[in-house]
C-alpha cells in the first residue's frame, strides 16, 4: 500500500497535480464530488487502465500503485456507508483516504492524459479538450449556507449547493461566493442586500469572515449568492439574510 508523499512512483507527479481539466474553453474539474458517483468513477477509471495499460503503454509500475490503493480503499469506503455499523472513526477514514486517492488519479491523469486515446478518454469520463469557448449559463439556484461562530469575532462560512449534502461544495458555473453583510446590536429586520454594507468574497466553499472580537455579542446578518466573476449578470441570486451572533 502507499500512502501520500511516501514510496509512491506517482508522487513527483503530485506536487504538480492537475486540478481542474480545460474544457469547452472554461475550466472544469473531472473529479466527482458526491461518493456514489467517485466511487464508480474509480473503478471504471482502473479497470480501463489495467485493460488497456499495454495498447495505451502505461507501465506497471504506475498502474499497480493505483490498483493497490483502490483495493484499500473500497472496503474503507463501503465500511463507511454503512449507517448501522459505522463509526465516526470510520467516516473519517473514508475522507481523508479520499483525499488522498484523488490527488494519485489527478497525477496519473496528468501523466498519461495524452497516451489515452478519446475514446478511452470518454470511457473514463475524462473530458476530451475543446479550443472552443463555451459560455456559461445563468446560475439558477442559491446556496444553502451554514453560520458557525468560532470566538474572538470569526465566523466560519460552509456552503454548499442542495444537491451536495455532506460536504462542502461550489456551483459549477460559479467562481466564487459573494456575502454582503451587516454588525447590528440587537436584532432587525433585513430583507435587501444592499442594505448591508459589507462584502466578502471566496473561491472557496468553506471560509472564515472576521467581524472583529469587539463586535462579539453583535448580530450578524449576511446574503450569500453564487458569482460568475467574467460575466456578473449570470450570477445566482441572493439567499434571505442568515443570521448569527457574533463570539
Amino acid at each position: 500500500m502507499y500512502k501520500e508523499g511516501y514510496n509512491n512512483p506517482l508522487t513527483p507527479f503530485i506536487k504538480g497535480e492537475l486540478n481542474e481539466e480545460v474544457i469547452m474553453g472554461r475550466r472544469k474539474d473531472f473529479m466527482p464530488r458526491k461518493d456514489t458517483e467517485f466511487f464508480s468513477f474509480q473503478r471504471i477509471l482502473v479497470d480501463k487502465v489495467v485493460a488497456n495499460k499495454a495498447a495505451w503503454g502505461i507501465p506497471d509500475a504506475d498502474v499497480n500503485p493505483l490498483v493497490a490503493r483502490r483495493t484499500e480503499f473500497e472496503p474503507v469506503r463501503v465500511k463507511a456507508q454503512n449507517k448501522n455499523t459505522r463509526t465516526s472513526v470510520d467516516v473519517l477514514a473514508h475522507r481523508d483516504m479520499r483525499k488522498v486517492y484523488e490527488k494519485e488519479i489527478r497525477a496519473f491523469v496528468r501523466k498519461y492524459r495524452e497516451f489515452i486515446p478519446d475514446t478511452g478518454k470518454v470511457g473514463m469520463g475524462l473530458a476530451i479538450h475543446d479550443t472552443e469557448p463555451s459560455p456559461r449559463g445563468q446560475i439558477e439556484s442559491i446556496p444553502v449556507v451554514a453560520l458557525l461562530p468560532m470566538g474572538g469575532g470569526g465566523i466560519k462560512v460552509i456552503c454548499w449547493r442542495e444537491t451536495d449534502q455532506d460536504r462542502p461544495s461550489m456551483h459549477r458555473l460559479a467562481d466564487a461566493i459573494e456575502c454582503r453583510f451587516i454588525i447590528v446590536q440587537g436584532r432587525m429586520a433585513i430583507n435587501d442586500p444592499e442594505a448591508a454594507p459589507k462584502t466578502q468574497i471566496s473561491k472557496k466553499a468553506k471560509f472564515w469572515i472576521q467581524a472583529g472580537d469587539e463586535n462579539a455579542g453583535k448580530h450578524f446578518y449576511g446574503f450569500f449568492r453564487w458569482v460568475n466573476l467574467t460575466n456578473p449578470a449570470n450570477s445566482g441570486q441572493w439567499s434571505m439574510a442568515q443570521t448569527v451572533i457574533i463570539a
